[in-house]
């Protein structure tokens, strides 16, 4: 059974829509665990997302701890970059007694430090196919769009000190194709603004439609033992894996996403 630590900032809609997906799959045995605490860096009173993201994990019997990463570097005096160690040694303190097999970055808005990828195996989304793009899902659709790519995607990967590079766990990937589509991007390319953010809207709606479903069928597979970590390294049923699991065909054949 997987016992997952869920991280998250609590800043928007998508953040509550997907805890309450966890919630549910793990009532279903999509997920073959549970949610053993759920850790937010925003604490109670500081926004009005993050104050239901509470509610719902405590309506759901998650233990909830929370550490305000404003309060926090307000009272020290320090900028985020100086107190980044700092503040996971906090979190550190909160999270130690519960008992999980790893953490998932789920809408946390700060970058962890080795106090926590080193001690623990931490797994993040992030809007880009292996071995492509860093960054925000904005800049990376800027690179696609710039590049002309028609292929793109979502991976879950393993947090190491190298930013958005750590060793794929799993992903999924969709196309855009056809006449309209040749038309937008070489408008865009040519610095058609109209034409660069109907892409941008097009690629970015494609490319979250698949992020829960992902999400979802990886701590599924890690459950239920297809997906192993161990210590970086990813195995899929007993094969050690370079670039993670292509979860795309199995996404389609559920019928979710894309």
């Amino acid at each position: 059974m997987l016992e997952i630590c869920w991280f998250s900032t609590g800043r928007d809609e998508e953040a509550l829509m997907l805890l309450d997906q966890a919630i549910q799959a793990v009532k279903s045995k999509k997920i073959n665990g549970k949610i053993s605490l759920c850790f937010l860096n925003r604490e109670l009173g500081e926004s009005y997302h993050s104050d239901k993201l509470i509610e719902l994990a405590k309506k759901g019997g998650i233990p909830v701890e929370t550490l305000s990463t404003k309060r926090f570097l307000s009272e020290k005096g320090l900028s985020l970059n100086e107190g980044r160690k700092l503040f996971d040694e906090e979190v550190l303190k909160r999270i130690e007694r519960y008992r999980f097999d790893l953490i998932f970055l789920a809408g946390y808005m700060l970058i962890v430090s080795d106090t926590l990828f080193d001690r623990y195996t931490v797994l993040n989304l992030h809007p880009s196919l292996p071995g492509k793009y860093k960054g925000k899902w904005e800049d990376v659709i800027t690179k696609i769009i710039e590049n002309g790519e028609k292929s793109f995607g979502a991976m879950i990967h393993i947090v190491t000190d190298r930013l958005d590079e750590g060793p794929t766990v799993a992903y999924c990937k969709v196309s855009v194709s056809g006449d309209e589509i040749d038309s937008l991007y070489e408008k865009a390319q040519k610095g058609d603004k109209l034409s660069f953010h109907k892409l941008f809207r097009l690629i970015r709606e494609k490319e979250f439609s698949l992020e829960t479903p992902l999400i979802m069928e990886t701590l599924s597979a890690i459950s239920y033992g297809k997906i192993k970590i161990m210590g970086k390294k990813v195995f899929f049923e007993n094969q050690e894996l370079v670039n993670g699991v292509d979860l795309t065909h199995t996404i389609l054949k559920n019928g979710m996403g894309l």
